[in-house]
């Protein structure tokens, strides 16, 4: 997502009024969840609270049954990496309402293409927040062998550090207040998170299918259409990411430049500020 010109001129300071609101909203609820991970990690069942019982009460009447699944014991590990591994796997239960309600608001990511209020592609942008929602809704929130799987801290631990990158940068678009810093973070972030956010949810995938039960060629009685689909569905992240990757590479060189640093964009974010410099002082030289 990000800001476009209104469909009217008349609505244009309302559109961006909100569209600055649901941004700093979905800031902070990103920021909440990934504060929330580290104070789970840090301190396990005896972190504070994080998220409202009213929120979680909400958020559990809609979700659907969970499919049981047993808890990995973790006993033969050493101490350090055994608490690790156990906080992650139960992270779930510290901050998962949270995660649902976080990441079912960007749909409205979709409907704010659709209207023409952001330039984004509607169709590119429906594919990206059905993909999330789909391993939300139909992958850890129904099944607990997913929901208790280590990797679903590190999903959201990648999610919620890509969407603290994102948004401000939104932002910042639309009040037209360049930031060289969350431009660079915007289009550098994903460097490392992608691969993170991917690997969390192809794992959490796999941990839902009956694969101890045979694959199925072995023992089609124990497949599902539902697990077939998702298996057949796995493969598909390798080019997908492999396509969103290399173009968000190309993105980065043309805004950034090709060195680490962003050299070309902390350029062209200075001639920006220098360019409304001039401009409002032009604008003050005239009041005079």
């Amino acid at each position: 997502m990000s800001a476009a010109s209104a469909p009217s001129t008349r609505t244009r300071p309302v559109v961006t009024a909100y569209l600055v609101f649901y941004n700093l909203f979905s800031f902070v609820l990103w920021l909440r969840v990934f504060a929330g991970i580290v104070l789970y990690m840090l301190h396990g069942d005896s972190a504070r609270k994080m998220v409202y019982s009213s929120v979680v009460e909400a958020v559990q009447r809609v979700l659907p049954a969970k499919v049981a699944g047993a808890m990995i014991d973790y006993g033969a590990y050493p101490p350090l990496l055994a608490t690790i591994l156990r906080r992650a796997s139960s992270m779930h239960n510290y901050i998962g309402s949270l995660v649902v309600v976080a990441q079912s608001l960007a749909v409205l990511e979709v409907v704010h293409a659709a209207v023409g209020w952001v330039r984004s592609n509607p169709l590119i942008t429906a594919v990206q927040v059905a993909s999330r929602l789909i391993v939300v809704w139909c992958i850890t929130e129904k099944y607990e062998a997913a929901a208790h799987s280590p990797f679903y801290a590190l999903m959201v631990c990648a999610w919620s550090l890509s969407e603290i990158a994102r948004y401000p940068f939104y932002v910042n678009q639309l009040l037209r207040s360049p930031s060289f810093i969350s431009l660079w973070a915007r289009y550098s972030a994903f460097i490392v998170l992608y691969p993170l956010g991917v690997l969390g949810e192809t794992s959490l995938i796999y941990a839902t299918l009956p694969v101890q039960r045979g694959w199925p060629w072995e023992n089609p009685q124990a497949w599902s259409l539902r697990d077939l689909l998702f298996l057949a569905l796995l493969p598909v992240y390798v080019p997908g990411l492999y396509m969103l990757y290399t173009r968000l590479l190309a993105s980065r060189r043309k805004v950034l430049g090709p060195d680490w640093a962003g050299t070309k964009g902390r350029q062209e974010i200075q001639k920006q500020k220098a360019a409304e410099f001039e401009r409002i002082r032009r604008l003050h030289e005239k009041k005079q």
